[in-house]
């Protein structure tokens, strides 16, 4: 409950005094979802109480818009606070010729020992993804690991796709920053933002909470990689 002043508050104090008085509310306005019309005239009678006048609709709702408005500034540079601090020892490499072997619906535990047994005497880098229903195997483009994967890919019907590279986001990692989730969501958005922005499509991507992998194509991921490495620079 808002705490009403001994003296009467302007109309802007008084629709902040309710909206900030209302958790409702403030979701509302913070996710964009607000009617601002319609929310004035649910608070209009509040309003009028804390400042002791009668106040016209359109006041309220220019009240309510600055308010929003507020709101939208304090969010934006606190997510960038957390995105400055979080980019703080990151490290960004990129790695061309890259694999994307491709296994659907099959013996994944018999296709995992295979690669396993094989990828321990490997030095060479490679992620494997699994689902319930897919796997997925991306390695560097050389000369003994093509030769198992497509020994595997033949075994098991998988789909090889050649001319990618990897881009691999590195995040520092803390006791204090483990008890943060938001910040990684936050470069989530940041890197998608990037890629978006400037029409750069993913083959796959990847993330946990220390590591973003993003699969592009050849052509792309030069460009990726400085666009990304740019805007980390700058933060």
């Amino acid at each position: 409950m808002y705490i009403r002043s001994p003296e009467h508050l302007s109309v802007p104090q008084a629709v902040r005094a309710v909206l900030a008085s209302n958790t409702m509310y403030l979701q509302a306005l913070s996710s964009g979802i607000a009617n601002y019309t319609a929310l004035a005239q649910k608070i209009k009678t509040e309003v009028e109480k804390i400042t002791g006048i009668e106040v016209q609709l359109g006041t309220i709702v220019v009240a309510i818009k600055r308010f929003a408005d507020t709101l939208n500034k304090e969010r934006q540079e606190k997510d960038k606070l957390i995105i400055n601090y979080s980019l703080q020892g990151a490290r960004l490499s990129l790695t061309g010729s890259i694999i994307d072997v491709d296994f659907e619906d099959r013996a994944f535990d018999e296709i995992s020992n295979i690669l396993d047994e094989f990828f321990e005497k490997e030095s060479g880098s490679y992620n494997i993804f699994q689902t319930n229903k897919q796997l997925r195997l991306f390695a560097e483009d050389i000369e003994e690991i093509r030769k198992i994967a497509s020994i595997a890919s033949k075994k098991f019907d998988g789909k090889i796709t050649e001319g990618l590279s990897k881009i691999r986001i590195t995040l520092p990692s803390s006791s204090e920053e483990l008890q943060q989730p938001n910040p990684y969501y936050n470069i989530l958005f940041l890197v998608s933002d990037i890629l978006h922005n400037n029409q750069i499509p993913l083959h796959n991507a990847f993330f946990d909470r220390n590591e973003i992998v993003l699969i592009l194509r050849d052509k792309d991921a030069a460009r990726s990689y400085e666009l990304l490495r740019a805007k980390m620079s700058t933060q």
